[in-house]
């Protein structure tokens, strides 16, 4: 009798343990749940006429559920409701809103996937509807452009939340402040130096669910031919004008790698810090009328010259002249080529002390290589206002201004800026069309 008490008690005890284990595991499973991890829902903010959305959801252990919904006006409509059964899924989601009862304007959509019974992810935001694509018209633009030069387009766009032109990968965002009718867009796009053909040129207008709508911008395109040069670099002139640059002395690089430094590294982080600098262009226009080139000064390197340099008789480095050398007499008067705001002063690597200003809508003038700045940064300055002196700071042999355009941060051709008629004719003409 005592025996089968204590084989009972043996069982029930290891019934119990058991019991506890078994606990204890699915406990484990449910309080070590991950929340589920969701990708892809970022797309569900935006819902035009019909999009295919790419769901994922991944976890470390198996997803319950999830489901998507959309409320609009107290209706819910159920987008997505699945159950996985697995650590990860990928869903797609095609949304027609016009299918699904939503009507144009904003509705809300909430995500919910569960791992466990406690675990689960749940997100919830706004979604603009918009069934109806905006709608546009090119009303104007530049009739005939060139390699290296600048196009201006005047756009007519309803219902868009944003337009702008598109010449290859890149977008040029058009704006409405200049006109009281806000249907009416204008931009001022560069034609990059270095474009090959015929560039295709675009008009899109798109609005904040996605939808666009195009019209191409036709013109005459011109492409233009650069000049070469072949320019030999000595030892002596590293060691004068470079490596203290550099600050380096002799036998601390090899001659040829300082001038590779500087040519290619410099002008690299010089060119990047202009782009940084091009985005705070305002969006209304600044200048007023042809730009002035620097007084009495003679040119002595163009824009677009290519420029090849030659070490011990090989060609070592590459580069383009993006603007104007303008020279006068040494520390001549710098003036601003038109009114704007001050965006930039001080070193830029191979430019040295350096001078930007904004004109709006995109457009910028630099002036390099000064002795000194006599502006500050956010200072506004009239059309020959002084900025500061002539020098040869940075990269520079011989005193002078250097002297560029950027539409963007794409440095554009100087010499069209400076022309009365070409500006009236291909810019403010297109701007003011009544049409």
């Amino acid at each position: 009798m005592n025996s089968g008490s204590g084989f009972g008690k043996t069982v029930s005890l290891a019934a119990a343990v058991g019991f506890i284990l078994l606990a204890g595991f699915f406990a484990f499973k449910i309080f070590t749940a991950a929340p589920p991890v969701l990708t892809g829902i970022e797309g569900l903010a935006k819902l035009p006429v019909k999009k295919e959305i790419t769901l994922k959801a991944q976890s470390n252990r198996d997803i319950k559920s999830i489901e998507v919904t959309a409320v609009q006006n107290g209706k819910t409509v159920t987008l997505l409701s699945e159950k996985p059964g697995k650590p990860a899924a990928e869903f797609k989601i095609i949304v027609e809103p016009r299918a699904l009862g939503l009507t144009d304007g904003q509705a809300e959509i909430t995500v919910r996937a569960k791992t466990g019974f406690f675990t689960k992810t749940v997100k919830t935001f706004p979604a603009a509807v918009r069934t109806v694509p905006p709608g546009i018209s090119v009303v104007d633009n530049s009739y005939i452009t060139d390699q290296g030069s600048s196009l201006a387009a005047l756009i007519n766009a309803k219902g868009a939340d944003k337009v702008y032109v598109k010449v290859g990968d890149r977008e040029f965002k058009a704006a409405n402040s200049i006109y009281a009718d806000k249907n009416r867009y204008f931009v001022i796009i560069p034609i990059d130096i270095e474009t090959q053909g015929t560039p295709a040129i675009t008009a899109v207008a798109e609005d904040a669910a996605g939808n666009t709508a195009s019209a191409p911008v036709s013109t005459i395109y011109k492409p233009t031919a650069y000049k070469k040069d072949t320019i030999t670099i000595k030892d002596d002139f590293i060691r004068k004008h470079i490596l203290p640059l550099l600050h380096k002395n002799e036998g601390d690089i090899p001659l040829l790698d300082a001038f590779i430094e500087l040519n290619e590294k410099w002008r690299k982080d010089a060119e990047a810090k202009i782009a940084e600098i091009s985005q705070k262009s305002d969006d209304k226009i600044l200048w007023d009328g042809p730009f002035v080139q620097m007084k009495n000064s003679k040119v002595f390197a163009r824009f677009g010259d290519q420029r090849s340099y030659s070490y011990a008789n090989k060609i070592v480095s590459h580069s383009r002249h993006m603007g104007f050398d303008l020279a006068s007499l040494a520390t001549s008067p710098v003036y601003a080529a038109n009114a704007g705001r001050v965006v930039f002063t001080g070193d830029l690597g191979i430019y040295g002390n350096t001078v930007l200003i904004d004109h709006g809508l995109g457009l910028m003038s630099l002036y390099g290589h000064l002795s000194s700045i006599d502006v500050k940064e956010g200072a506004a300055v009239e059309k020959t206002s002084v900025i500061g002196k002539s020098g040869m700071t940075g990269f520079a042999a011989g005193d002078h201004l250097h002297f560029g355009i950027l539409l963007h941060g794409t440095y554009v051709s100087p010499v069209h800026w400076w022309d009365k008629k070409w500006i009236e004719k291909r810019i403010t003409g297109v701007m003011n069309n009544k049409g």
